[in-house]
């Protein structure tokens, strides 16, 4: 069923993005490791099209059931197999990375790969035990970055496993298996962890953001989430196994609370909760027969309700909303019919450029400025791929500050893209400039020197380069945008690889805002600086 669903439902962006991540695969990616690019690049070798990159996600499902049956410790189960298939077959968010290929999916199966090897490590510390919980650990950190929260809380239900040489044996397995990613991070300057760890823009706390944090870990566990949380609560853990399962769930949900202070929270963040949740319901399920009455029923209602949102994923007529898959082929269609075989440049959209790569088949680069974020295009060759070439441009952004000849509404959201054709290209995303730090004490200085280093294999004449700064408050939110001047010479060629130095300067006109960061870049096509230059924190 997941199959016939994986090749029926139309794609949605983030996998779309990933798709994109397989076509070249590395031991990273901005976003994420490797393991959801690796996944679908199998699908992708035996299969074309959405199955193509869906098809390991009903494998990883299989898995799972398979996996969830041997973590429950009771004779009874086999009494009730029905009520296994019917209640874990309800748990919404399980069954849509049944079919649905994102990083989570495959955080869900090694996590309980991790589970299952240390659950048997607790009663056999043999050499299977061993390295079944060191490739756990390794492949849930391959699947996802927060894969360490569920290592970390079990080790911290347990702390007399840091005292054991055969757990830090599997610890080590773990470790050099996760060596090349490492590898990678080093190599990348550990650019993605610094992203998200210290230059992501955060807000101030808003109530609607924590408010909404309990709809997400409700949506985690589907209807029957009042039985499932209270089961967790009523039953006791008999052994350190359950111990480690109720650290995982109850400090998941914990440090994704305390996120939701700064950022908005996303329902698949503590989907690992799901697995203590199934296990602990369950269970408790065996043994109270009121319990196990209500939990069937509102399983099977469940399953009702799920079976029609299966349906309405392929048909759309007959959703009762609007699904971001819905309607790409059309505007990706409409698109390609402008700009025919051109390689299209969007502004600001890493997903818009992954949807209409893997409909059309066509070039893509997203150019990305300080008003959204970072991602894969930042950090790959994409944008070698478009550098001085016939293009498209498109963007989204309001308002949309150059003349456009091609207009299309995306259907989801009513989203307007607007765009025009620009015979060579000029983008320079990947010059590095490195400021020096040492004047940003207490505010932004007038003046500072930097250091321009040009990657290209080509020269850039840097006289026809226009800078801007900008200045961010406490939150990483941009404040300000303002000219930087500097005095080069016309026709000053930076050469491939070379170094130029540059003395900048801030007009007296421009009125510095009290500013907590700075950041400098390269104004494109009259748009928005950059991410040339690091960000800096202002010294208080």
């Amino acid at each position: 069923m997941n199959l016939v669903q994986s090749a029926f439902t139309d794609i949605i962006f983030d996998e779309a993005y990933y798709w994109y991540f397989a076509q070249n695969l590395s031991w990273g990616y901005f976003d994420h490791p490797p393991m959801v690019a690796f996944l679908v690049k199998i699908g992708i070798s035996l299969f074309d099209g959405v199955l193509g990159v869906r098809f390991m996600a009903p494998l990883l499902y299989c898995a799972n059931v398979l996996l969830l049956w041997l973590l429950i410790d009771s004779e009874k189960k086999h009494r009730y197999i029905w009520l296994f298939l019917a209640f874990v077959s309800s748990v919404g968010l399980l069954t849509a990375y049944g079919f649905m290929m994102v990083p989570d999916t495959s955080l869900v199966t090694f996590g309980l790969v991790f589970l299952w090897g240390y659950k048997r490590f607790l009663l056999k510390e043999d050499a299977l035990s061993i390295v079944v919980t060191g490739i756990g650990m390794a492949l849930v950190m391959y699947a996802k970055y927060n894969g360490v929260l569920i290592v970390g809380f079990a080790v911290l239900s347990n702390l007399a496993l840091l005292k054991n040489g055969k757990f830090w044996l599997a610890i080590l397995i773990g470790l050099l298996l996760f060596l090349p990613h490492l590898n990678w991070l080093y190599e990348m300057d550990f650019k993605p962890i610094r992203y998200h760890l210290f230059d992501r823009a955060n807000s101030p706390w808003r109530l609607k953001n924590t408010l909404n944090y309990p709809l997400n870990v409700v949506a985690v566990a589907g209807l029957c989430f009042p039985l499932m949380y209270w089961a967790l609560y009523a039953l006791s853990s008999k052994d350190k196994f359950d111990k480690a399962l109720k650290f995982i769930c109850y400090g998941t949900l914990l440090f994704f609370l305390i996120s939701s202070f700064d950022r908005k929270t996303q329902a698949q963040w503590v989907v690992l909760t799901a697995i203590p949740l199934i296990v602990f319901s369950l269970r408790y399920a065996y043994v109270h027969a009121k319990f196990r009455k209500w939990l069937m029923g509102i399983s099977l209602a469940s399953i009702v309700i799920i079976t029609f949102l299966r349906f309405a994923l392929i048909f759309p007529s007959i959703s009762p909303i609007k699904y971001e898959a819905f309607g790409n082929k059309e505007w990706v269609a409409e698109l390609k019919s402008h700009v025919g075989d051109l390689p299209v440049v969007f502004h600001n959209s890493y997903r818009d450029a992954s949807m209409y790569a893997f409909y059309s088949g066509s070039t893509v680069f997203s150019s990305n400025d300080i008003i959204a974020r970072q991602n894969q295009y930042d950090i790959d060759s994409s944008e070698f791929e478009v550098r001085n070439k016939k293009v498209a441009y498109i963007s989204g952004s309001k308002p949309y500050k150059l003349d456009s000849v091609i207009r299309l509404v995306r259907p989801f959201r009513n989203h307007y893209m607007r765009g025009h054709i620009i015979d060579t290209f000029t983008s320079y995303r990947k010059m590095q400039l490195d400021i020096d730090k040492d004047l940003f004490n207490a505010q932004i200085p007038n003046e500072f020197k930097a250091v321009l280093l040009n990657p290209y294999e080509d020269s850039v004449d840097v006289s026809k380069l226009v800078f801007e700064g900008v200045s961010m408050d406490s939150y990483k939110a941009v404040i300000k945008t303002f000219p930087l001047l500097t005095t080069v010479p016309k026709n000053s060629n930076l050469s491939p690889l070379q170094t130029m130095e540059l003395h900048f300067k801030i007009p007296d006109t421009v009125q510095l805002p009290e500013s907590s960061y700075f950041r400098a870049g390269i104004l494109e096509y009259g748009l928005h600086p950059g991410f040339q230059g690091e960000m800096i924190k202002i010294a208080e």
